[in-house]
């Protein structure tokens, strides 16, 4: 057995290690190149501390099935968020965590989806028309808006209509979260406790607006609270389990959780999904035939599906899970002591040829065992594996398969002339930012 110190990495400085070689934004890209340089095991150093990185496909899915017993998301972003009053479903651990799932997940099963799915269909067809009035000019911008509205009507029945109405304000307010946190998470010293920056105070102002609107529609929930759970405020405000009802801070955590994982992966995935279709106009025939035969989203869609899964392949929407060892473990013959911080890169997997021949083409049928080569599926995970998956699964496929169906039915989408590829910015998701979309009614031709 060694020792994370016998790990190859990258050479770093006396005190601050690798830290001088890491930019928050391109962190992705970073630990991708290490990953190529160094192997799918190797060592990270920061000042006080040795991280390790993992990019085998079958060690990420040991890590992460060894959850909560082995492993745990990064202790730092329990405290983050619970600086933010926002320590929900995503970042509590342990008995906490165990409780919250089990009461959250009824709110995103089979049965529940099935109901909303007039809803959904509802909140599509207003971007539809949003869309046919003007072209996009910021596709991520105005898939946010649509997640936040499903998110919302979804979780606590509240018809925001971001998509309709001129106010954006939410919007604003939750897209200064993911960055915020990002950075935090990256400093080692929670200097903000001390010293507010600008954009600390922009971020208290933002949670404290939050905090206004959500403990409006907690104290409407309370106020006319049903038999049995519509969305998941009820389903928390309902639960009897011998340790007494949630407060406010605690409902108001969770709801903040659930806002703002809703609407930041799914709209940067669909985002990247568009800009993926555009300019593949077989690959939009192909998925308008398959929604004519098969128009509801609910049933299985394979062509469409595959498109999705490879989107999701080529630019998973969070490529990175910060993990930290519980108790002591080993991994591929290495000993990694408890508090070790751990980190699965679930991007890198994906980009390989010994996984996927032709990695970095945009090809769905590899999906459909319609390809040559290689096909590894189990070496894409865009939404994590193990306990901790994500919860809001089916949500997001209903929402990517929903709007994606509406766009090819309705518009043809291309890349405009000598444009630029969209960069990619790690703020704890990935956002595609300068992505420019050609989204033209289909009727218009």
């Amino acid at each position: 057995m060694v020792s994370v110190d016998d790990l190859p990495g990258p050479r770093g400085w006396p005190l601050v290690g690798n830290l001088p070689q890491l930019t928050p934004s391109l962190l992705h890209r970073q630990f991708d190149s290490w990953s190529d340089e160094y192997g799918a095991l190797y060592r990270v150093s920061m000042p006080g501390r040795r991280i390790v990185v993992v990019s085998d496909p079958e060690l990420n899915r040991e890590i992460l099935r060894d959850r909560p017993g082995g492993f745990r998301r990064q202790s730092a972003i329990e405290s983050v968020m619970d600086d933010m009053g926002s320590n929900g479903l995503f970042s509590l651990e342990g008995e906490a965590w165990r409780r919250r799932r089990k009461l959250a997940m009824p709110a995103f099963n089979a049965a529940h989806l099935r109901g909303f799915q007039p809803t959904l269909e509802t909140i599509t067809e207003r971007l539809r028309r949003r869309w046919e009035r003007r072209s996009p000019e910021d596709v991520r911008a105005e898939l946010t808006r649509y997640t936040v509205d499903v998110t919302a009507k979804l979780t606590f029945d509240y018809d925001i209509n971001t998509i309709e109405e001129s106010g954006d304000v939410i919007q604003r307010h939750l897209e200064l979260i993911f960055p915020i946190l990002n950075r935090r998470l990256a400093t080692p010293f929670p200097y903000w406790r001390y010293v507010k920056l600008p954009d600390d105070r922009a971020l208290e102002r933002a949670l404290a607006a939050l905090r206004q609107d959500l403990t409006a529609v907690i104290a409407r929930a309370r106020a006319n609270l049903p038999e049995r759970p519509t969305n998941f405020i009820e389903a928390l405000l309902l639960a009897q389990d011998g340790r007494g009802s949630f407060t406010d801070d605690e409902l108001f955590a969770e709801a903040l959780t659930i806002l703002i994982a809703g609407q930041d992966t799914t709209s940067n995935a669909m985002a990247w999904l568009l800009y993926h279709l555009a300019g593949k106009p077989e690959v939009q025939q192909r998925i308008r035939e398959e929604i004519a035969e098969i128009p509801s989203v609910l049933d299985r869609q394979p062509y469409l599906e595959a498109v999705a899964a490879e989107s999701m392949r080529l630019q998973p929407t969070t490529p990175l899970i910060g993990m930290e060892a519980i108790v002591d473990r080993t991994i591929a013959g290495v000993h990694i002591p408890a508090g070790t911080w751990v980190v699965v890169n679930v991007q890198h997997a994906g980009l390989q040829a010994e996984n996927f021949s032709e990695p970095h083409a945009f090809d769905p049928d590899r999906w459909l065992n319609e390809g040559p080569g290689n096909h590894r599926p189990d070496a894409s995970t865009p939404f994590g594996s193990g306990p901790r998956f994500c919860p809001g699964r089916g949500l997001a496929m209903l929402e990517v398969k929903s709007v994606t169906g509406m766009v090819c039915r309705n518009f043809d989408i291309a890349l405009p002339a000598n444009s630029e590829p969209p960069r990619d910015r790690f703020h704890f998701a990935v956002i595609p930012t300068g992505m420019r979309l050609d989204i033209t009614p289909r009727s218009a031709h």
